[in-house]
C-alpha cells in the first residue's frame, strides 16, 4: 500500500509491504466557498445578536485569535469580521491580540505571514505575553481553586471576538472556543495551575472530550468576564480549508461546531493495531517536536502494550519549548512521570507528562529530518528517517496488523 503522510507543506510518500496494512481517514467535508461559509455563519449566529448589532453599543472590541501553530485562515476571518464591526459603526483602529498562552517564539513576521501585510498596518497588533505582569489583571479564583489572571485588554475591552479553528486536541478535548482565552491570553500562573499533573492525567482530558477539568476552567473564565463574547468558530479539512464555521454566543456555537468534528472524525478501531503509522497534520502544527506530542497521542486510546507508534513530522523550528527537552532529560520515563505529579507545576510539564505516559505503554519512532536524531534518542525515542526504516527498526511481522492514520490528532480514535 502506498500511503501518503502530510510532512510541512507537502507530503511523505512511502509504499509499506506489510501484508496487514489499513489506512483510516475522516469523513470527507463538502467544501463549498469559505467566504460564504464564514459571511453566512457570521449572519446567522447561534444565541447571540449579530455582531454588527453588537458593535452598535461597543466603544472597545477586541478580536482573540490563535497564534502560528493553530492555522487560522485569518486572511479570509478577519476581513469579514471588521466588516460586521463597520457596519454597526465601529470607527478608528481595531486591536487584534495574538493567544500565544504559553507559545513563546510568535513574532510579527508570523502576525504578516497570516494575516497579510496590508491587513497587518489596518490592525493594532498585540502579542499576549504570559509573563508581562503590568499587563496582566487578576479577576478572582475559579470554581476549581485556578487563579485567574488575564491579558488587560481582554478585561477593559466591552466586547471579546474570539476567532479559531476547532480541532480534537489531546487533554482539552478540542482547540477552540474558550481555550483561545485560557490559557491564550491568561497568565503563566493561571495557566500553570489550570495544566496542572491530576487535571493532564483525568482519564476525560482526552482527544474528543467536551467535559474535562481543562475545558472546565476555560468556560467559568467566558462566565466570570461577563461582557459581550462572540464567536467565530472554524472547521478546517485535511486541505486546511474552511469546511464548516460556526458563530455567535462563545459557548453555544463552540458546542455545535466540535459536535460537528465528532461526526466527521470519531473513528472506531478493532482489533487493536500493533504498529500505528500518524502525523501531526503537516504545516503549522508539526512545526516543532514540542507540538507533535499532539499526533504521538492520537492512537493513545486504540493502542495495547507493546504497540509501537511511528511519528512523522517536519520539525522545521526543531525541538521549541526548552523546558519540554529538559524534563525529559531528566530521567527514564518511568522515572519522570510520578515525580512531576510530586512536584510544582512547571512550564511544559504537560507536554513531557503525555509523552512519557505513552512511552510507559507503547514504543515512538520518530520520522523527521536527520539533524534532530541525537536529540530525538536522548529524549527516549527512537529515530528513523524514513517510514519503512522505522519499520524494520521495530521488527515488525506478518501477522502483525499496521494501521495508518495520517490525519493523527485530527481523528478521535475510538476503541470499540
Amino acid at each position: 500500500m502506498r500511503v501518503h503522510l502530510p510532512y510541512g507543506r507537502s507530503q511523505l510518500s512511502e509504499i509499506i509491504t506489510q501484508p496487514k496494512v489499513k489506512c483510516i481517514e475522516s469523513k470527507q467535508w463538502q467544501v463549498t466557498s469559505p467566504d460564504k461559509l464564514v459571511a453566512n455563519a457570521l449572519r446567522r449566529p447561534s444565541a447571540s445578536p449579530r455582531l454588527s448589532n453588537l458593535a452598535r453599543h461597543s466603544q472597545k472590541p477586541i478580536i482573540v485569535t490563535c497564534d502560528k501553530t493553530r492555522g487560522v485562515p485569518s486572511k479570509i476571518t478577519l476581513p469579514a469580521i471588521l466588516k460586521e464591526l463597520k457596519a454597526g459603526g465601529m470607527k478608528g483602529e481595531v486591536t487584534v491580540l495574538i493567544a500565544t498562552g504559553l507559545h513563546r517564539d510568535e513574532t510579527i513576521d508570523d502576525v504578516r505571514e497570516r494575516f497579510g501585510g496590508k491587513l497587518t498596518e489596518e490592525l493594532q497588533v498585540v502579542i499576549h505575553d504570559s509573563d508581562d505582569e503590568d499587563e496582566l489583571v487578576f479577576k478572582g479564583k475559579l470554581p476549581s481553586g485556578t487563579p485567574l489572571y488575564l491579558n488587560r485588554s481582554v478585561v477593559e475591552s466591552d466586547l471579546v471576538i474570539i476567532e479559531s479553528t476547532v480541532e480534537p486536541h489531546f487533554f482539552a478535548g478540542f482547540t477552540g472556543g474558550s481555550k483561545v482565552i485560557l490559557p491564550g491570553v491568561a497568565g503563566t500562573r493561571t495557566v500553570l495551575s489550570n495544566h496542572n499533573w491530576q487535571n493532564i492525567d483525568n482519564p476525560r482530558s482526552r482527544y474528543g472530550n467536551l467535559d474535562n477539568p481543562i475545558r472546565a476552567d476555560a468556560n467559568s473564565t467566558l462566565r466570570l468576564l461577563k461582557k459581550k463574547i462572540f464567536a467565530l468558530n472554524l472547521i478546517l479539512d485535511s486541505h486546511k480549508r474552511i469546511a464548516h464555521v460556526t458563530a455567535g454566543h462563545a459557548l453555544e456555537s463552540f458546542n455545535k461546531a466540535a459536535k460537528k468534528v465528532i461526526q466527521h472524525s470519531r473513528i472506531f478501531v478493532k482489533p487493536q493495531p500493533d504498529v500505528v503509522i500518524t502525523s501531526n497534520g503537516g504545516y503549522p502544527l508539526d512545526r516543532n517536536l514540542y507540538q507533535c506530542v499532539k499526533g504521538i497521542a492520537a492512537p493513545e486510546q486504540i493502542t495495547h502494550d507493546g504497540s509501537r507508534i511511528i511519528m512523522v513530522g517536519e520539525c522545521a523550528d526543531g525541538i521549541s519549548h526548552g523546558g519540554f527537552k529538559e524534563l525529559l532529560l531528566a530521567g527514564s520515563p518511568s522515572e519522570i512521570y510520578p515525580k512531576l505529579q510530586s512536584v510544582d507545576t512547571v512550564r511544559d510539564q504537560w507536554e513531557a507528562q503525555v509523552l512519557c505516559r505513552i512511552l510507559l505503554k507503547n514504543q515512538v519512532w520518530f520520522v523527521t529530518r536527520r539533524e534532530l536524531k541525537s536529540e530525538i534518542e536522548r529524549m527516549h525515542m527512537h529515530y528513523a528517517s524514513t517510514i519503512q526504516e522505522a519499520l524494520n527498526s521495530c521488527n515488525v511481522v506478518k501477522e502483525e496488523r499496521v494501521l495508518v492514520a495520517p490525519e493523527g490528532p485530527s481523528l478521535i480514535l475510538r476503541a470499540t
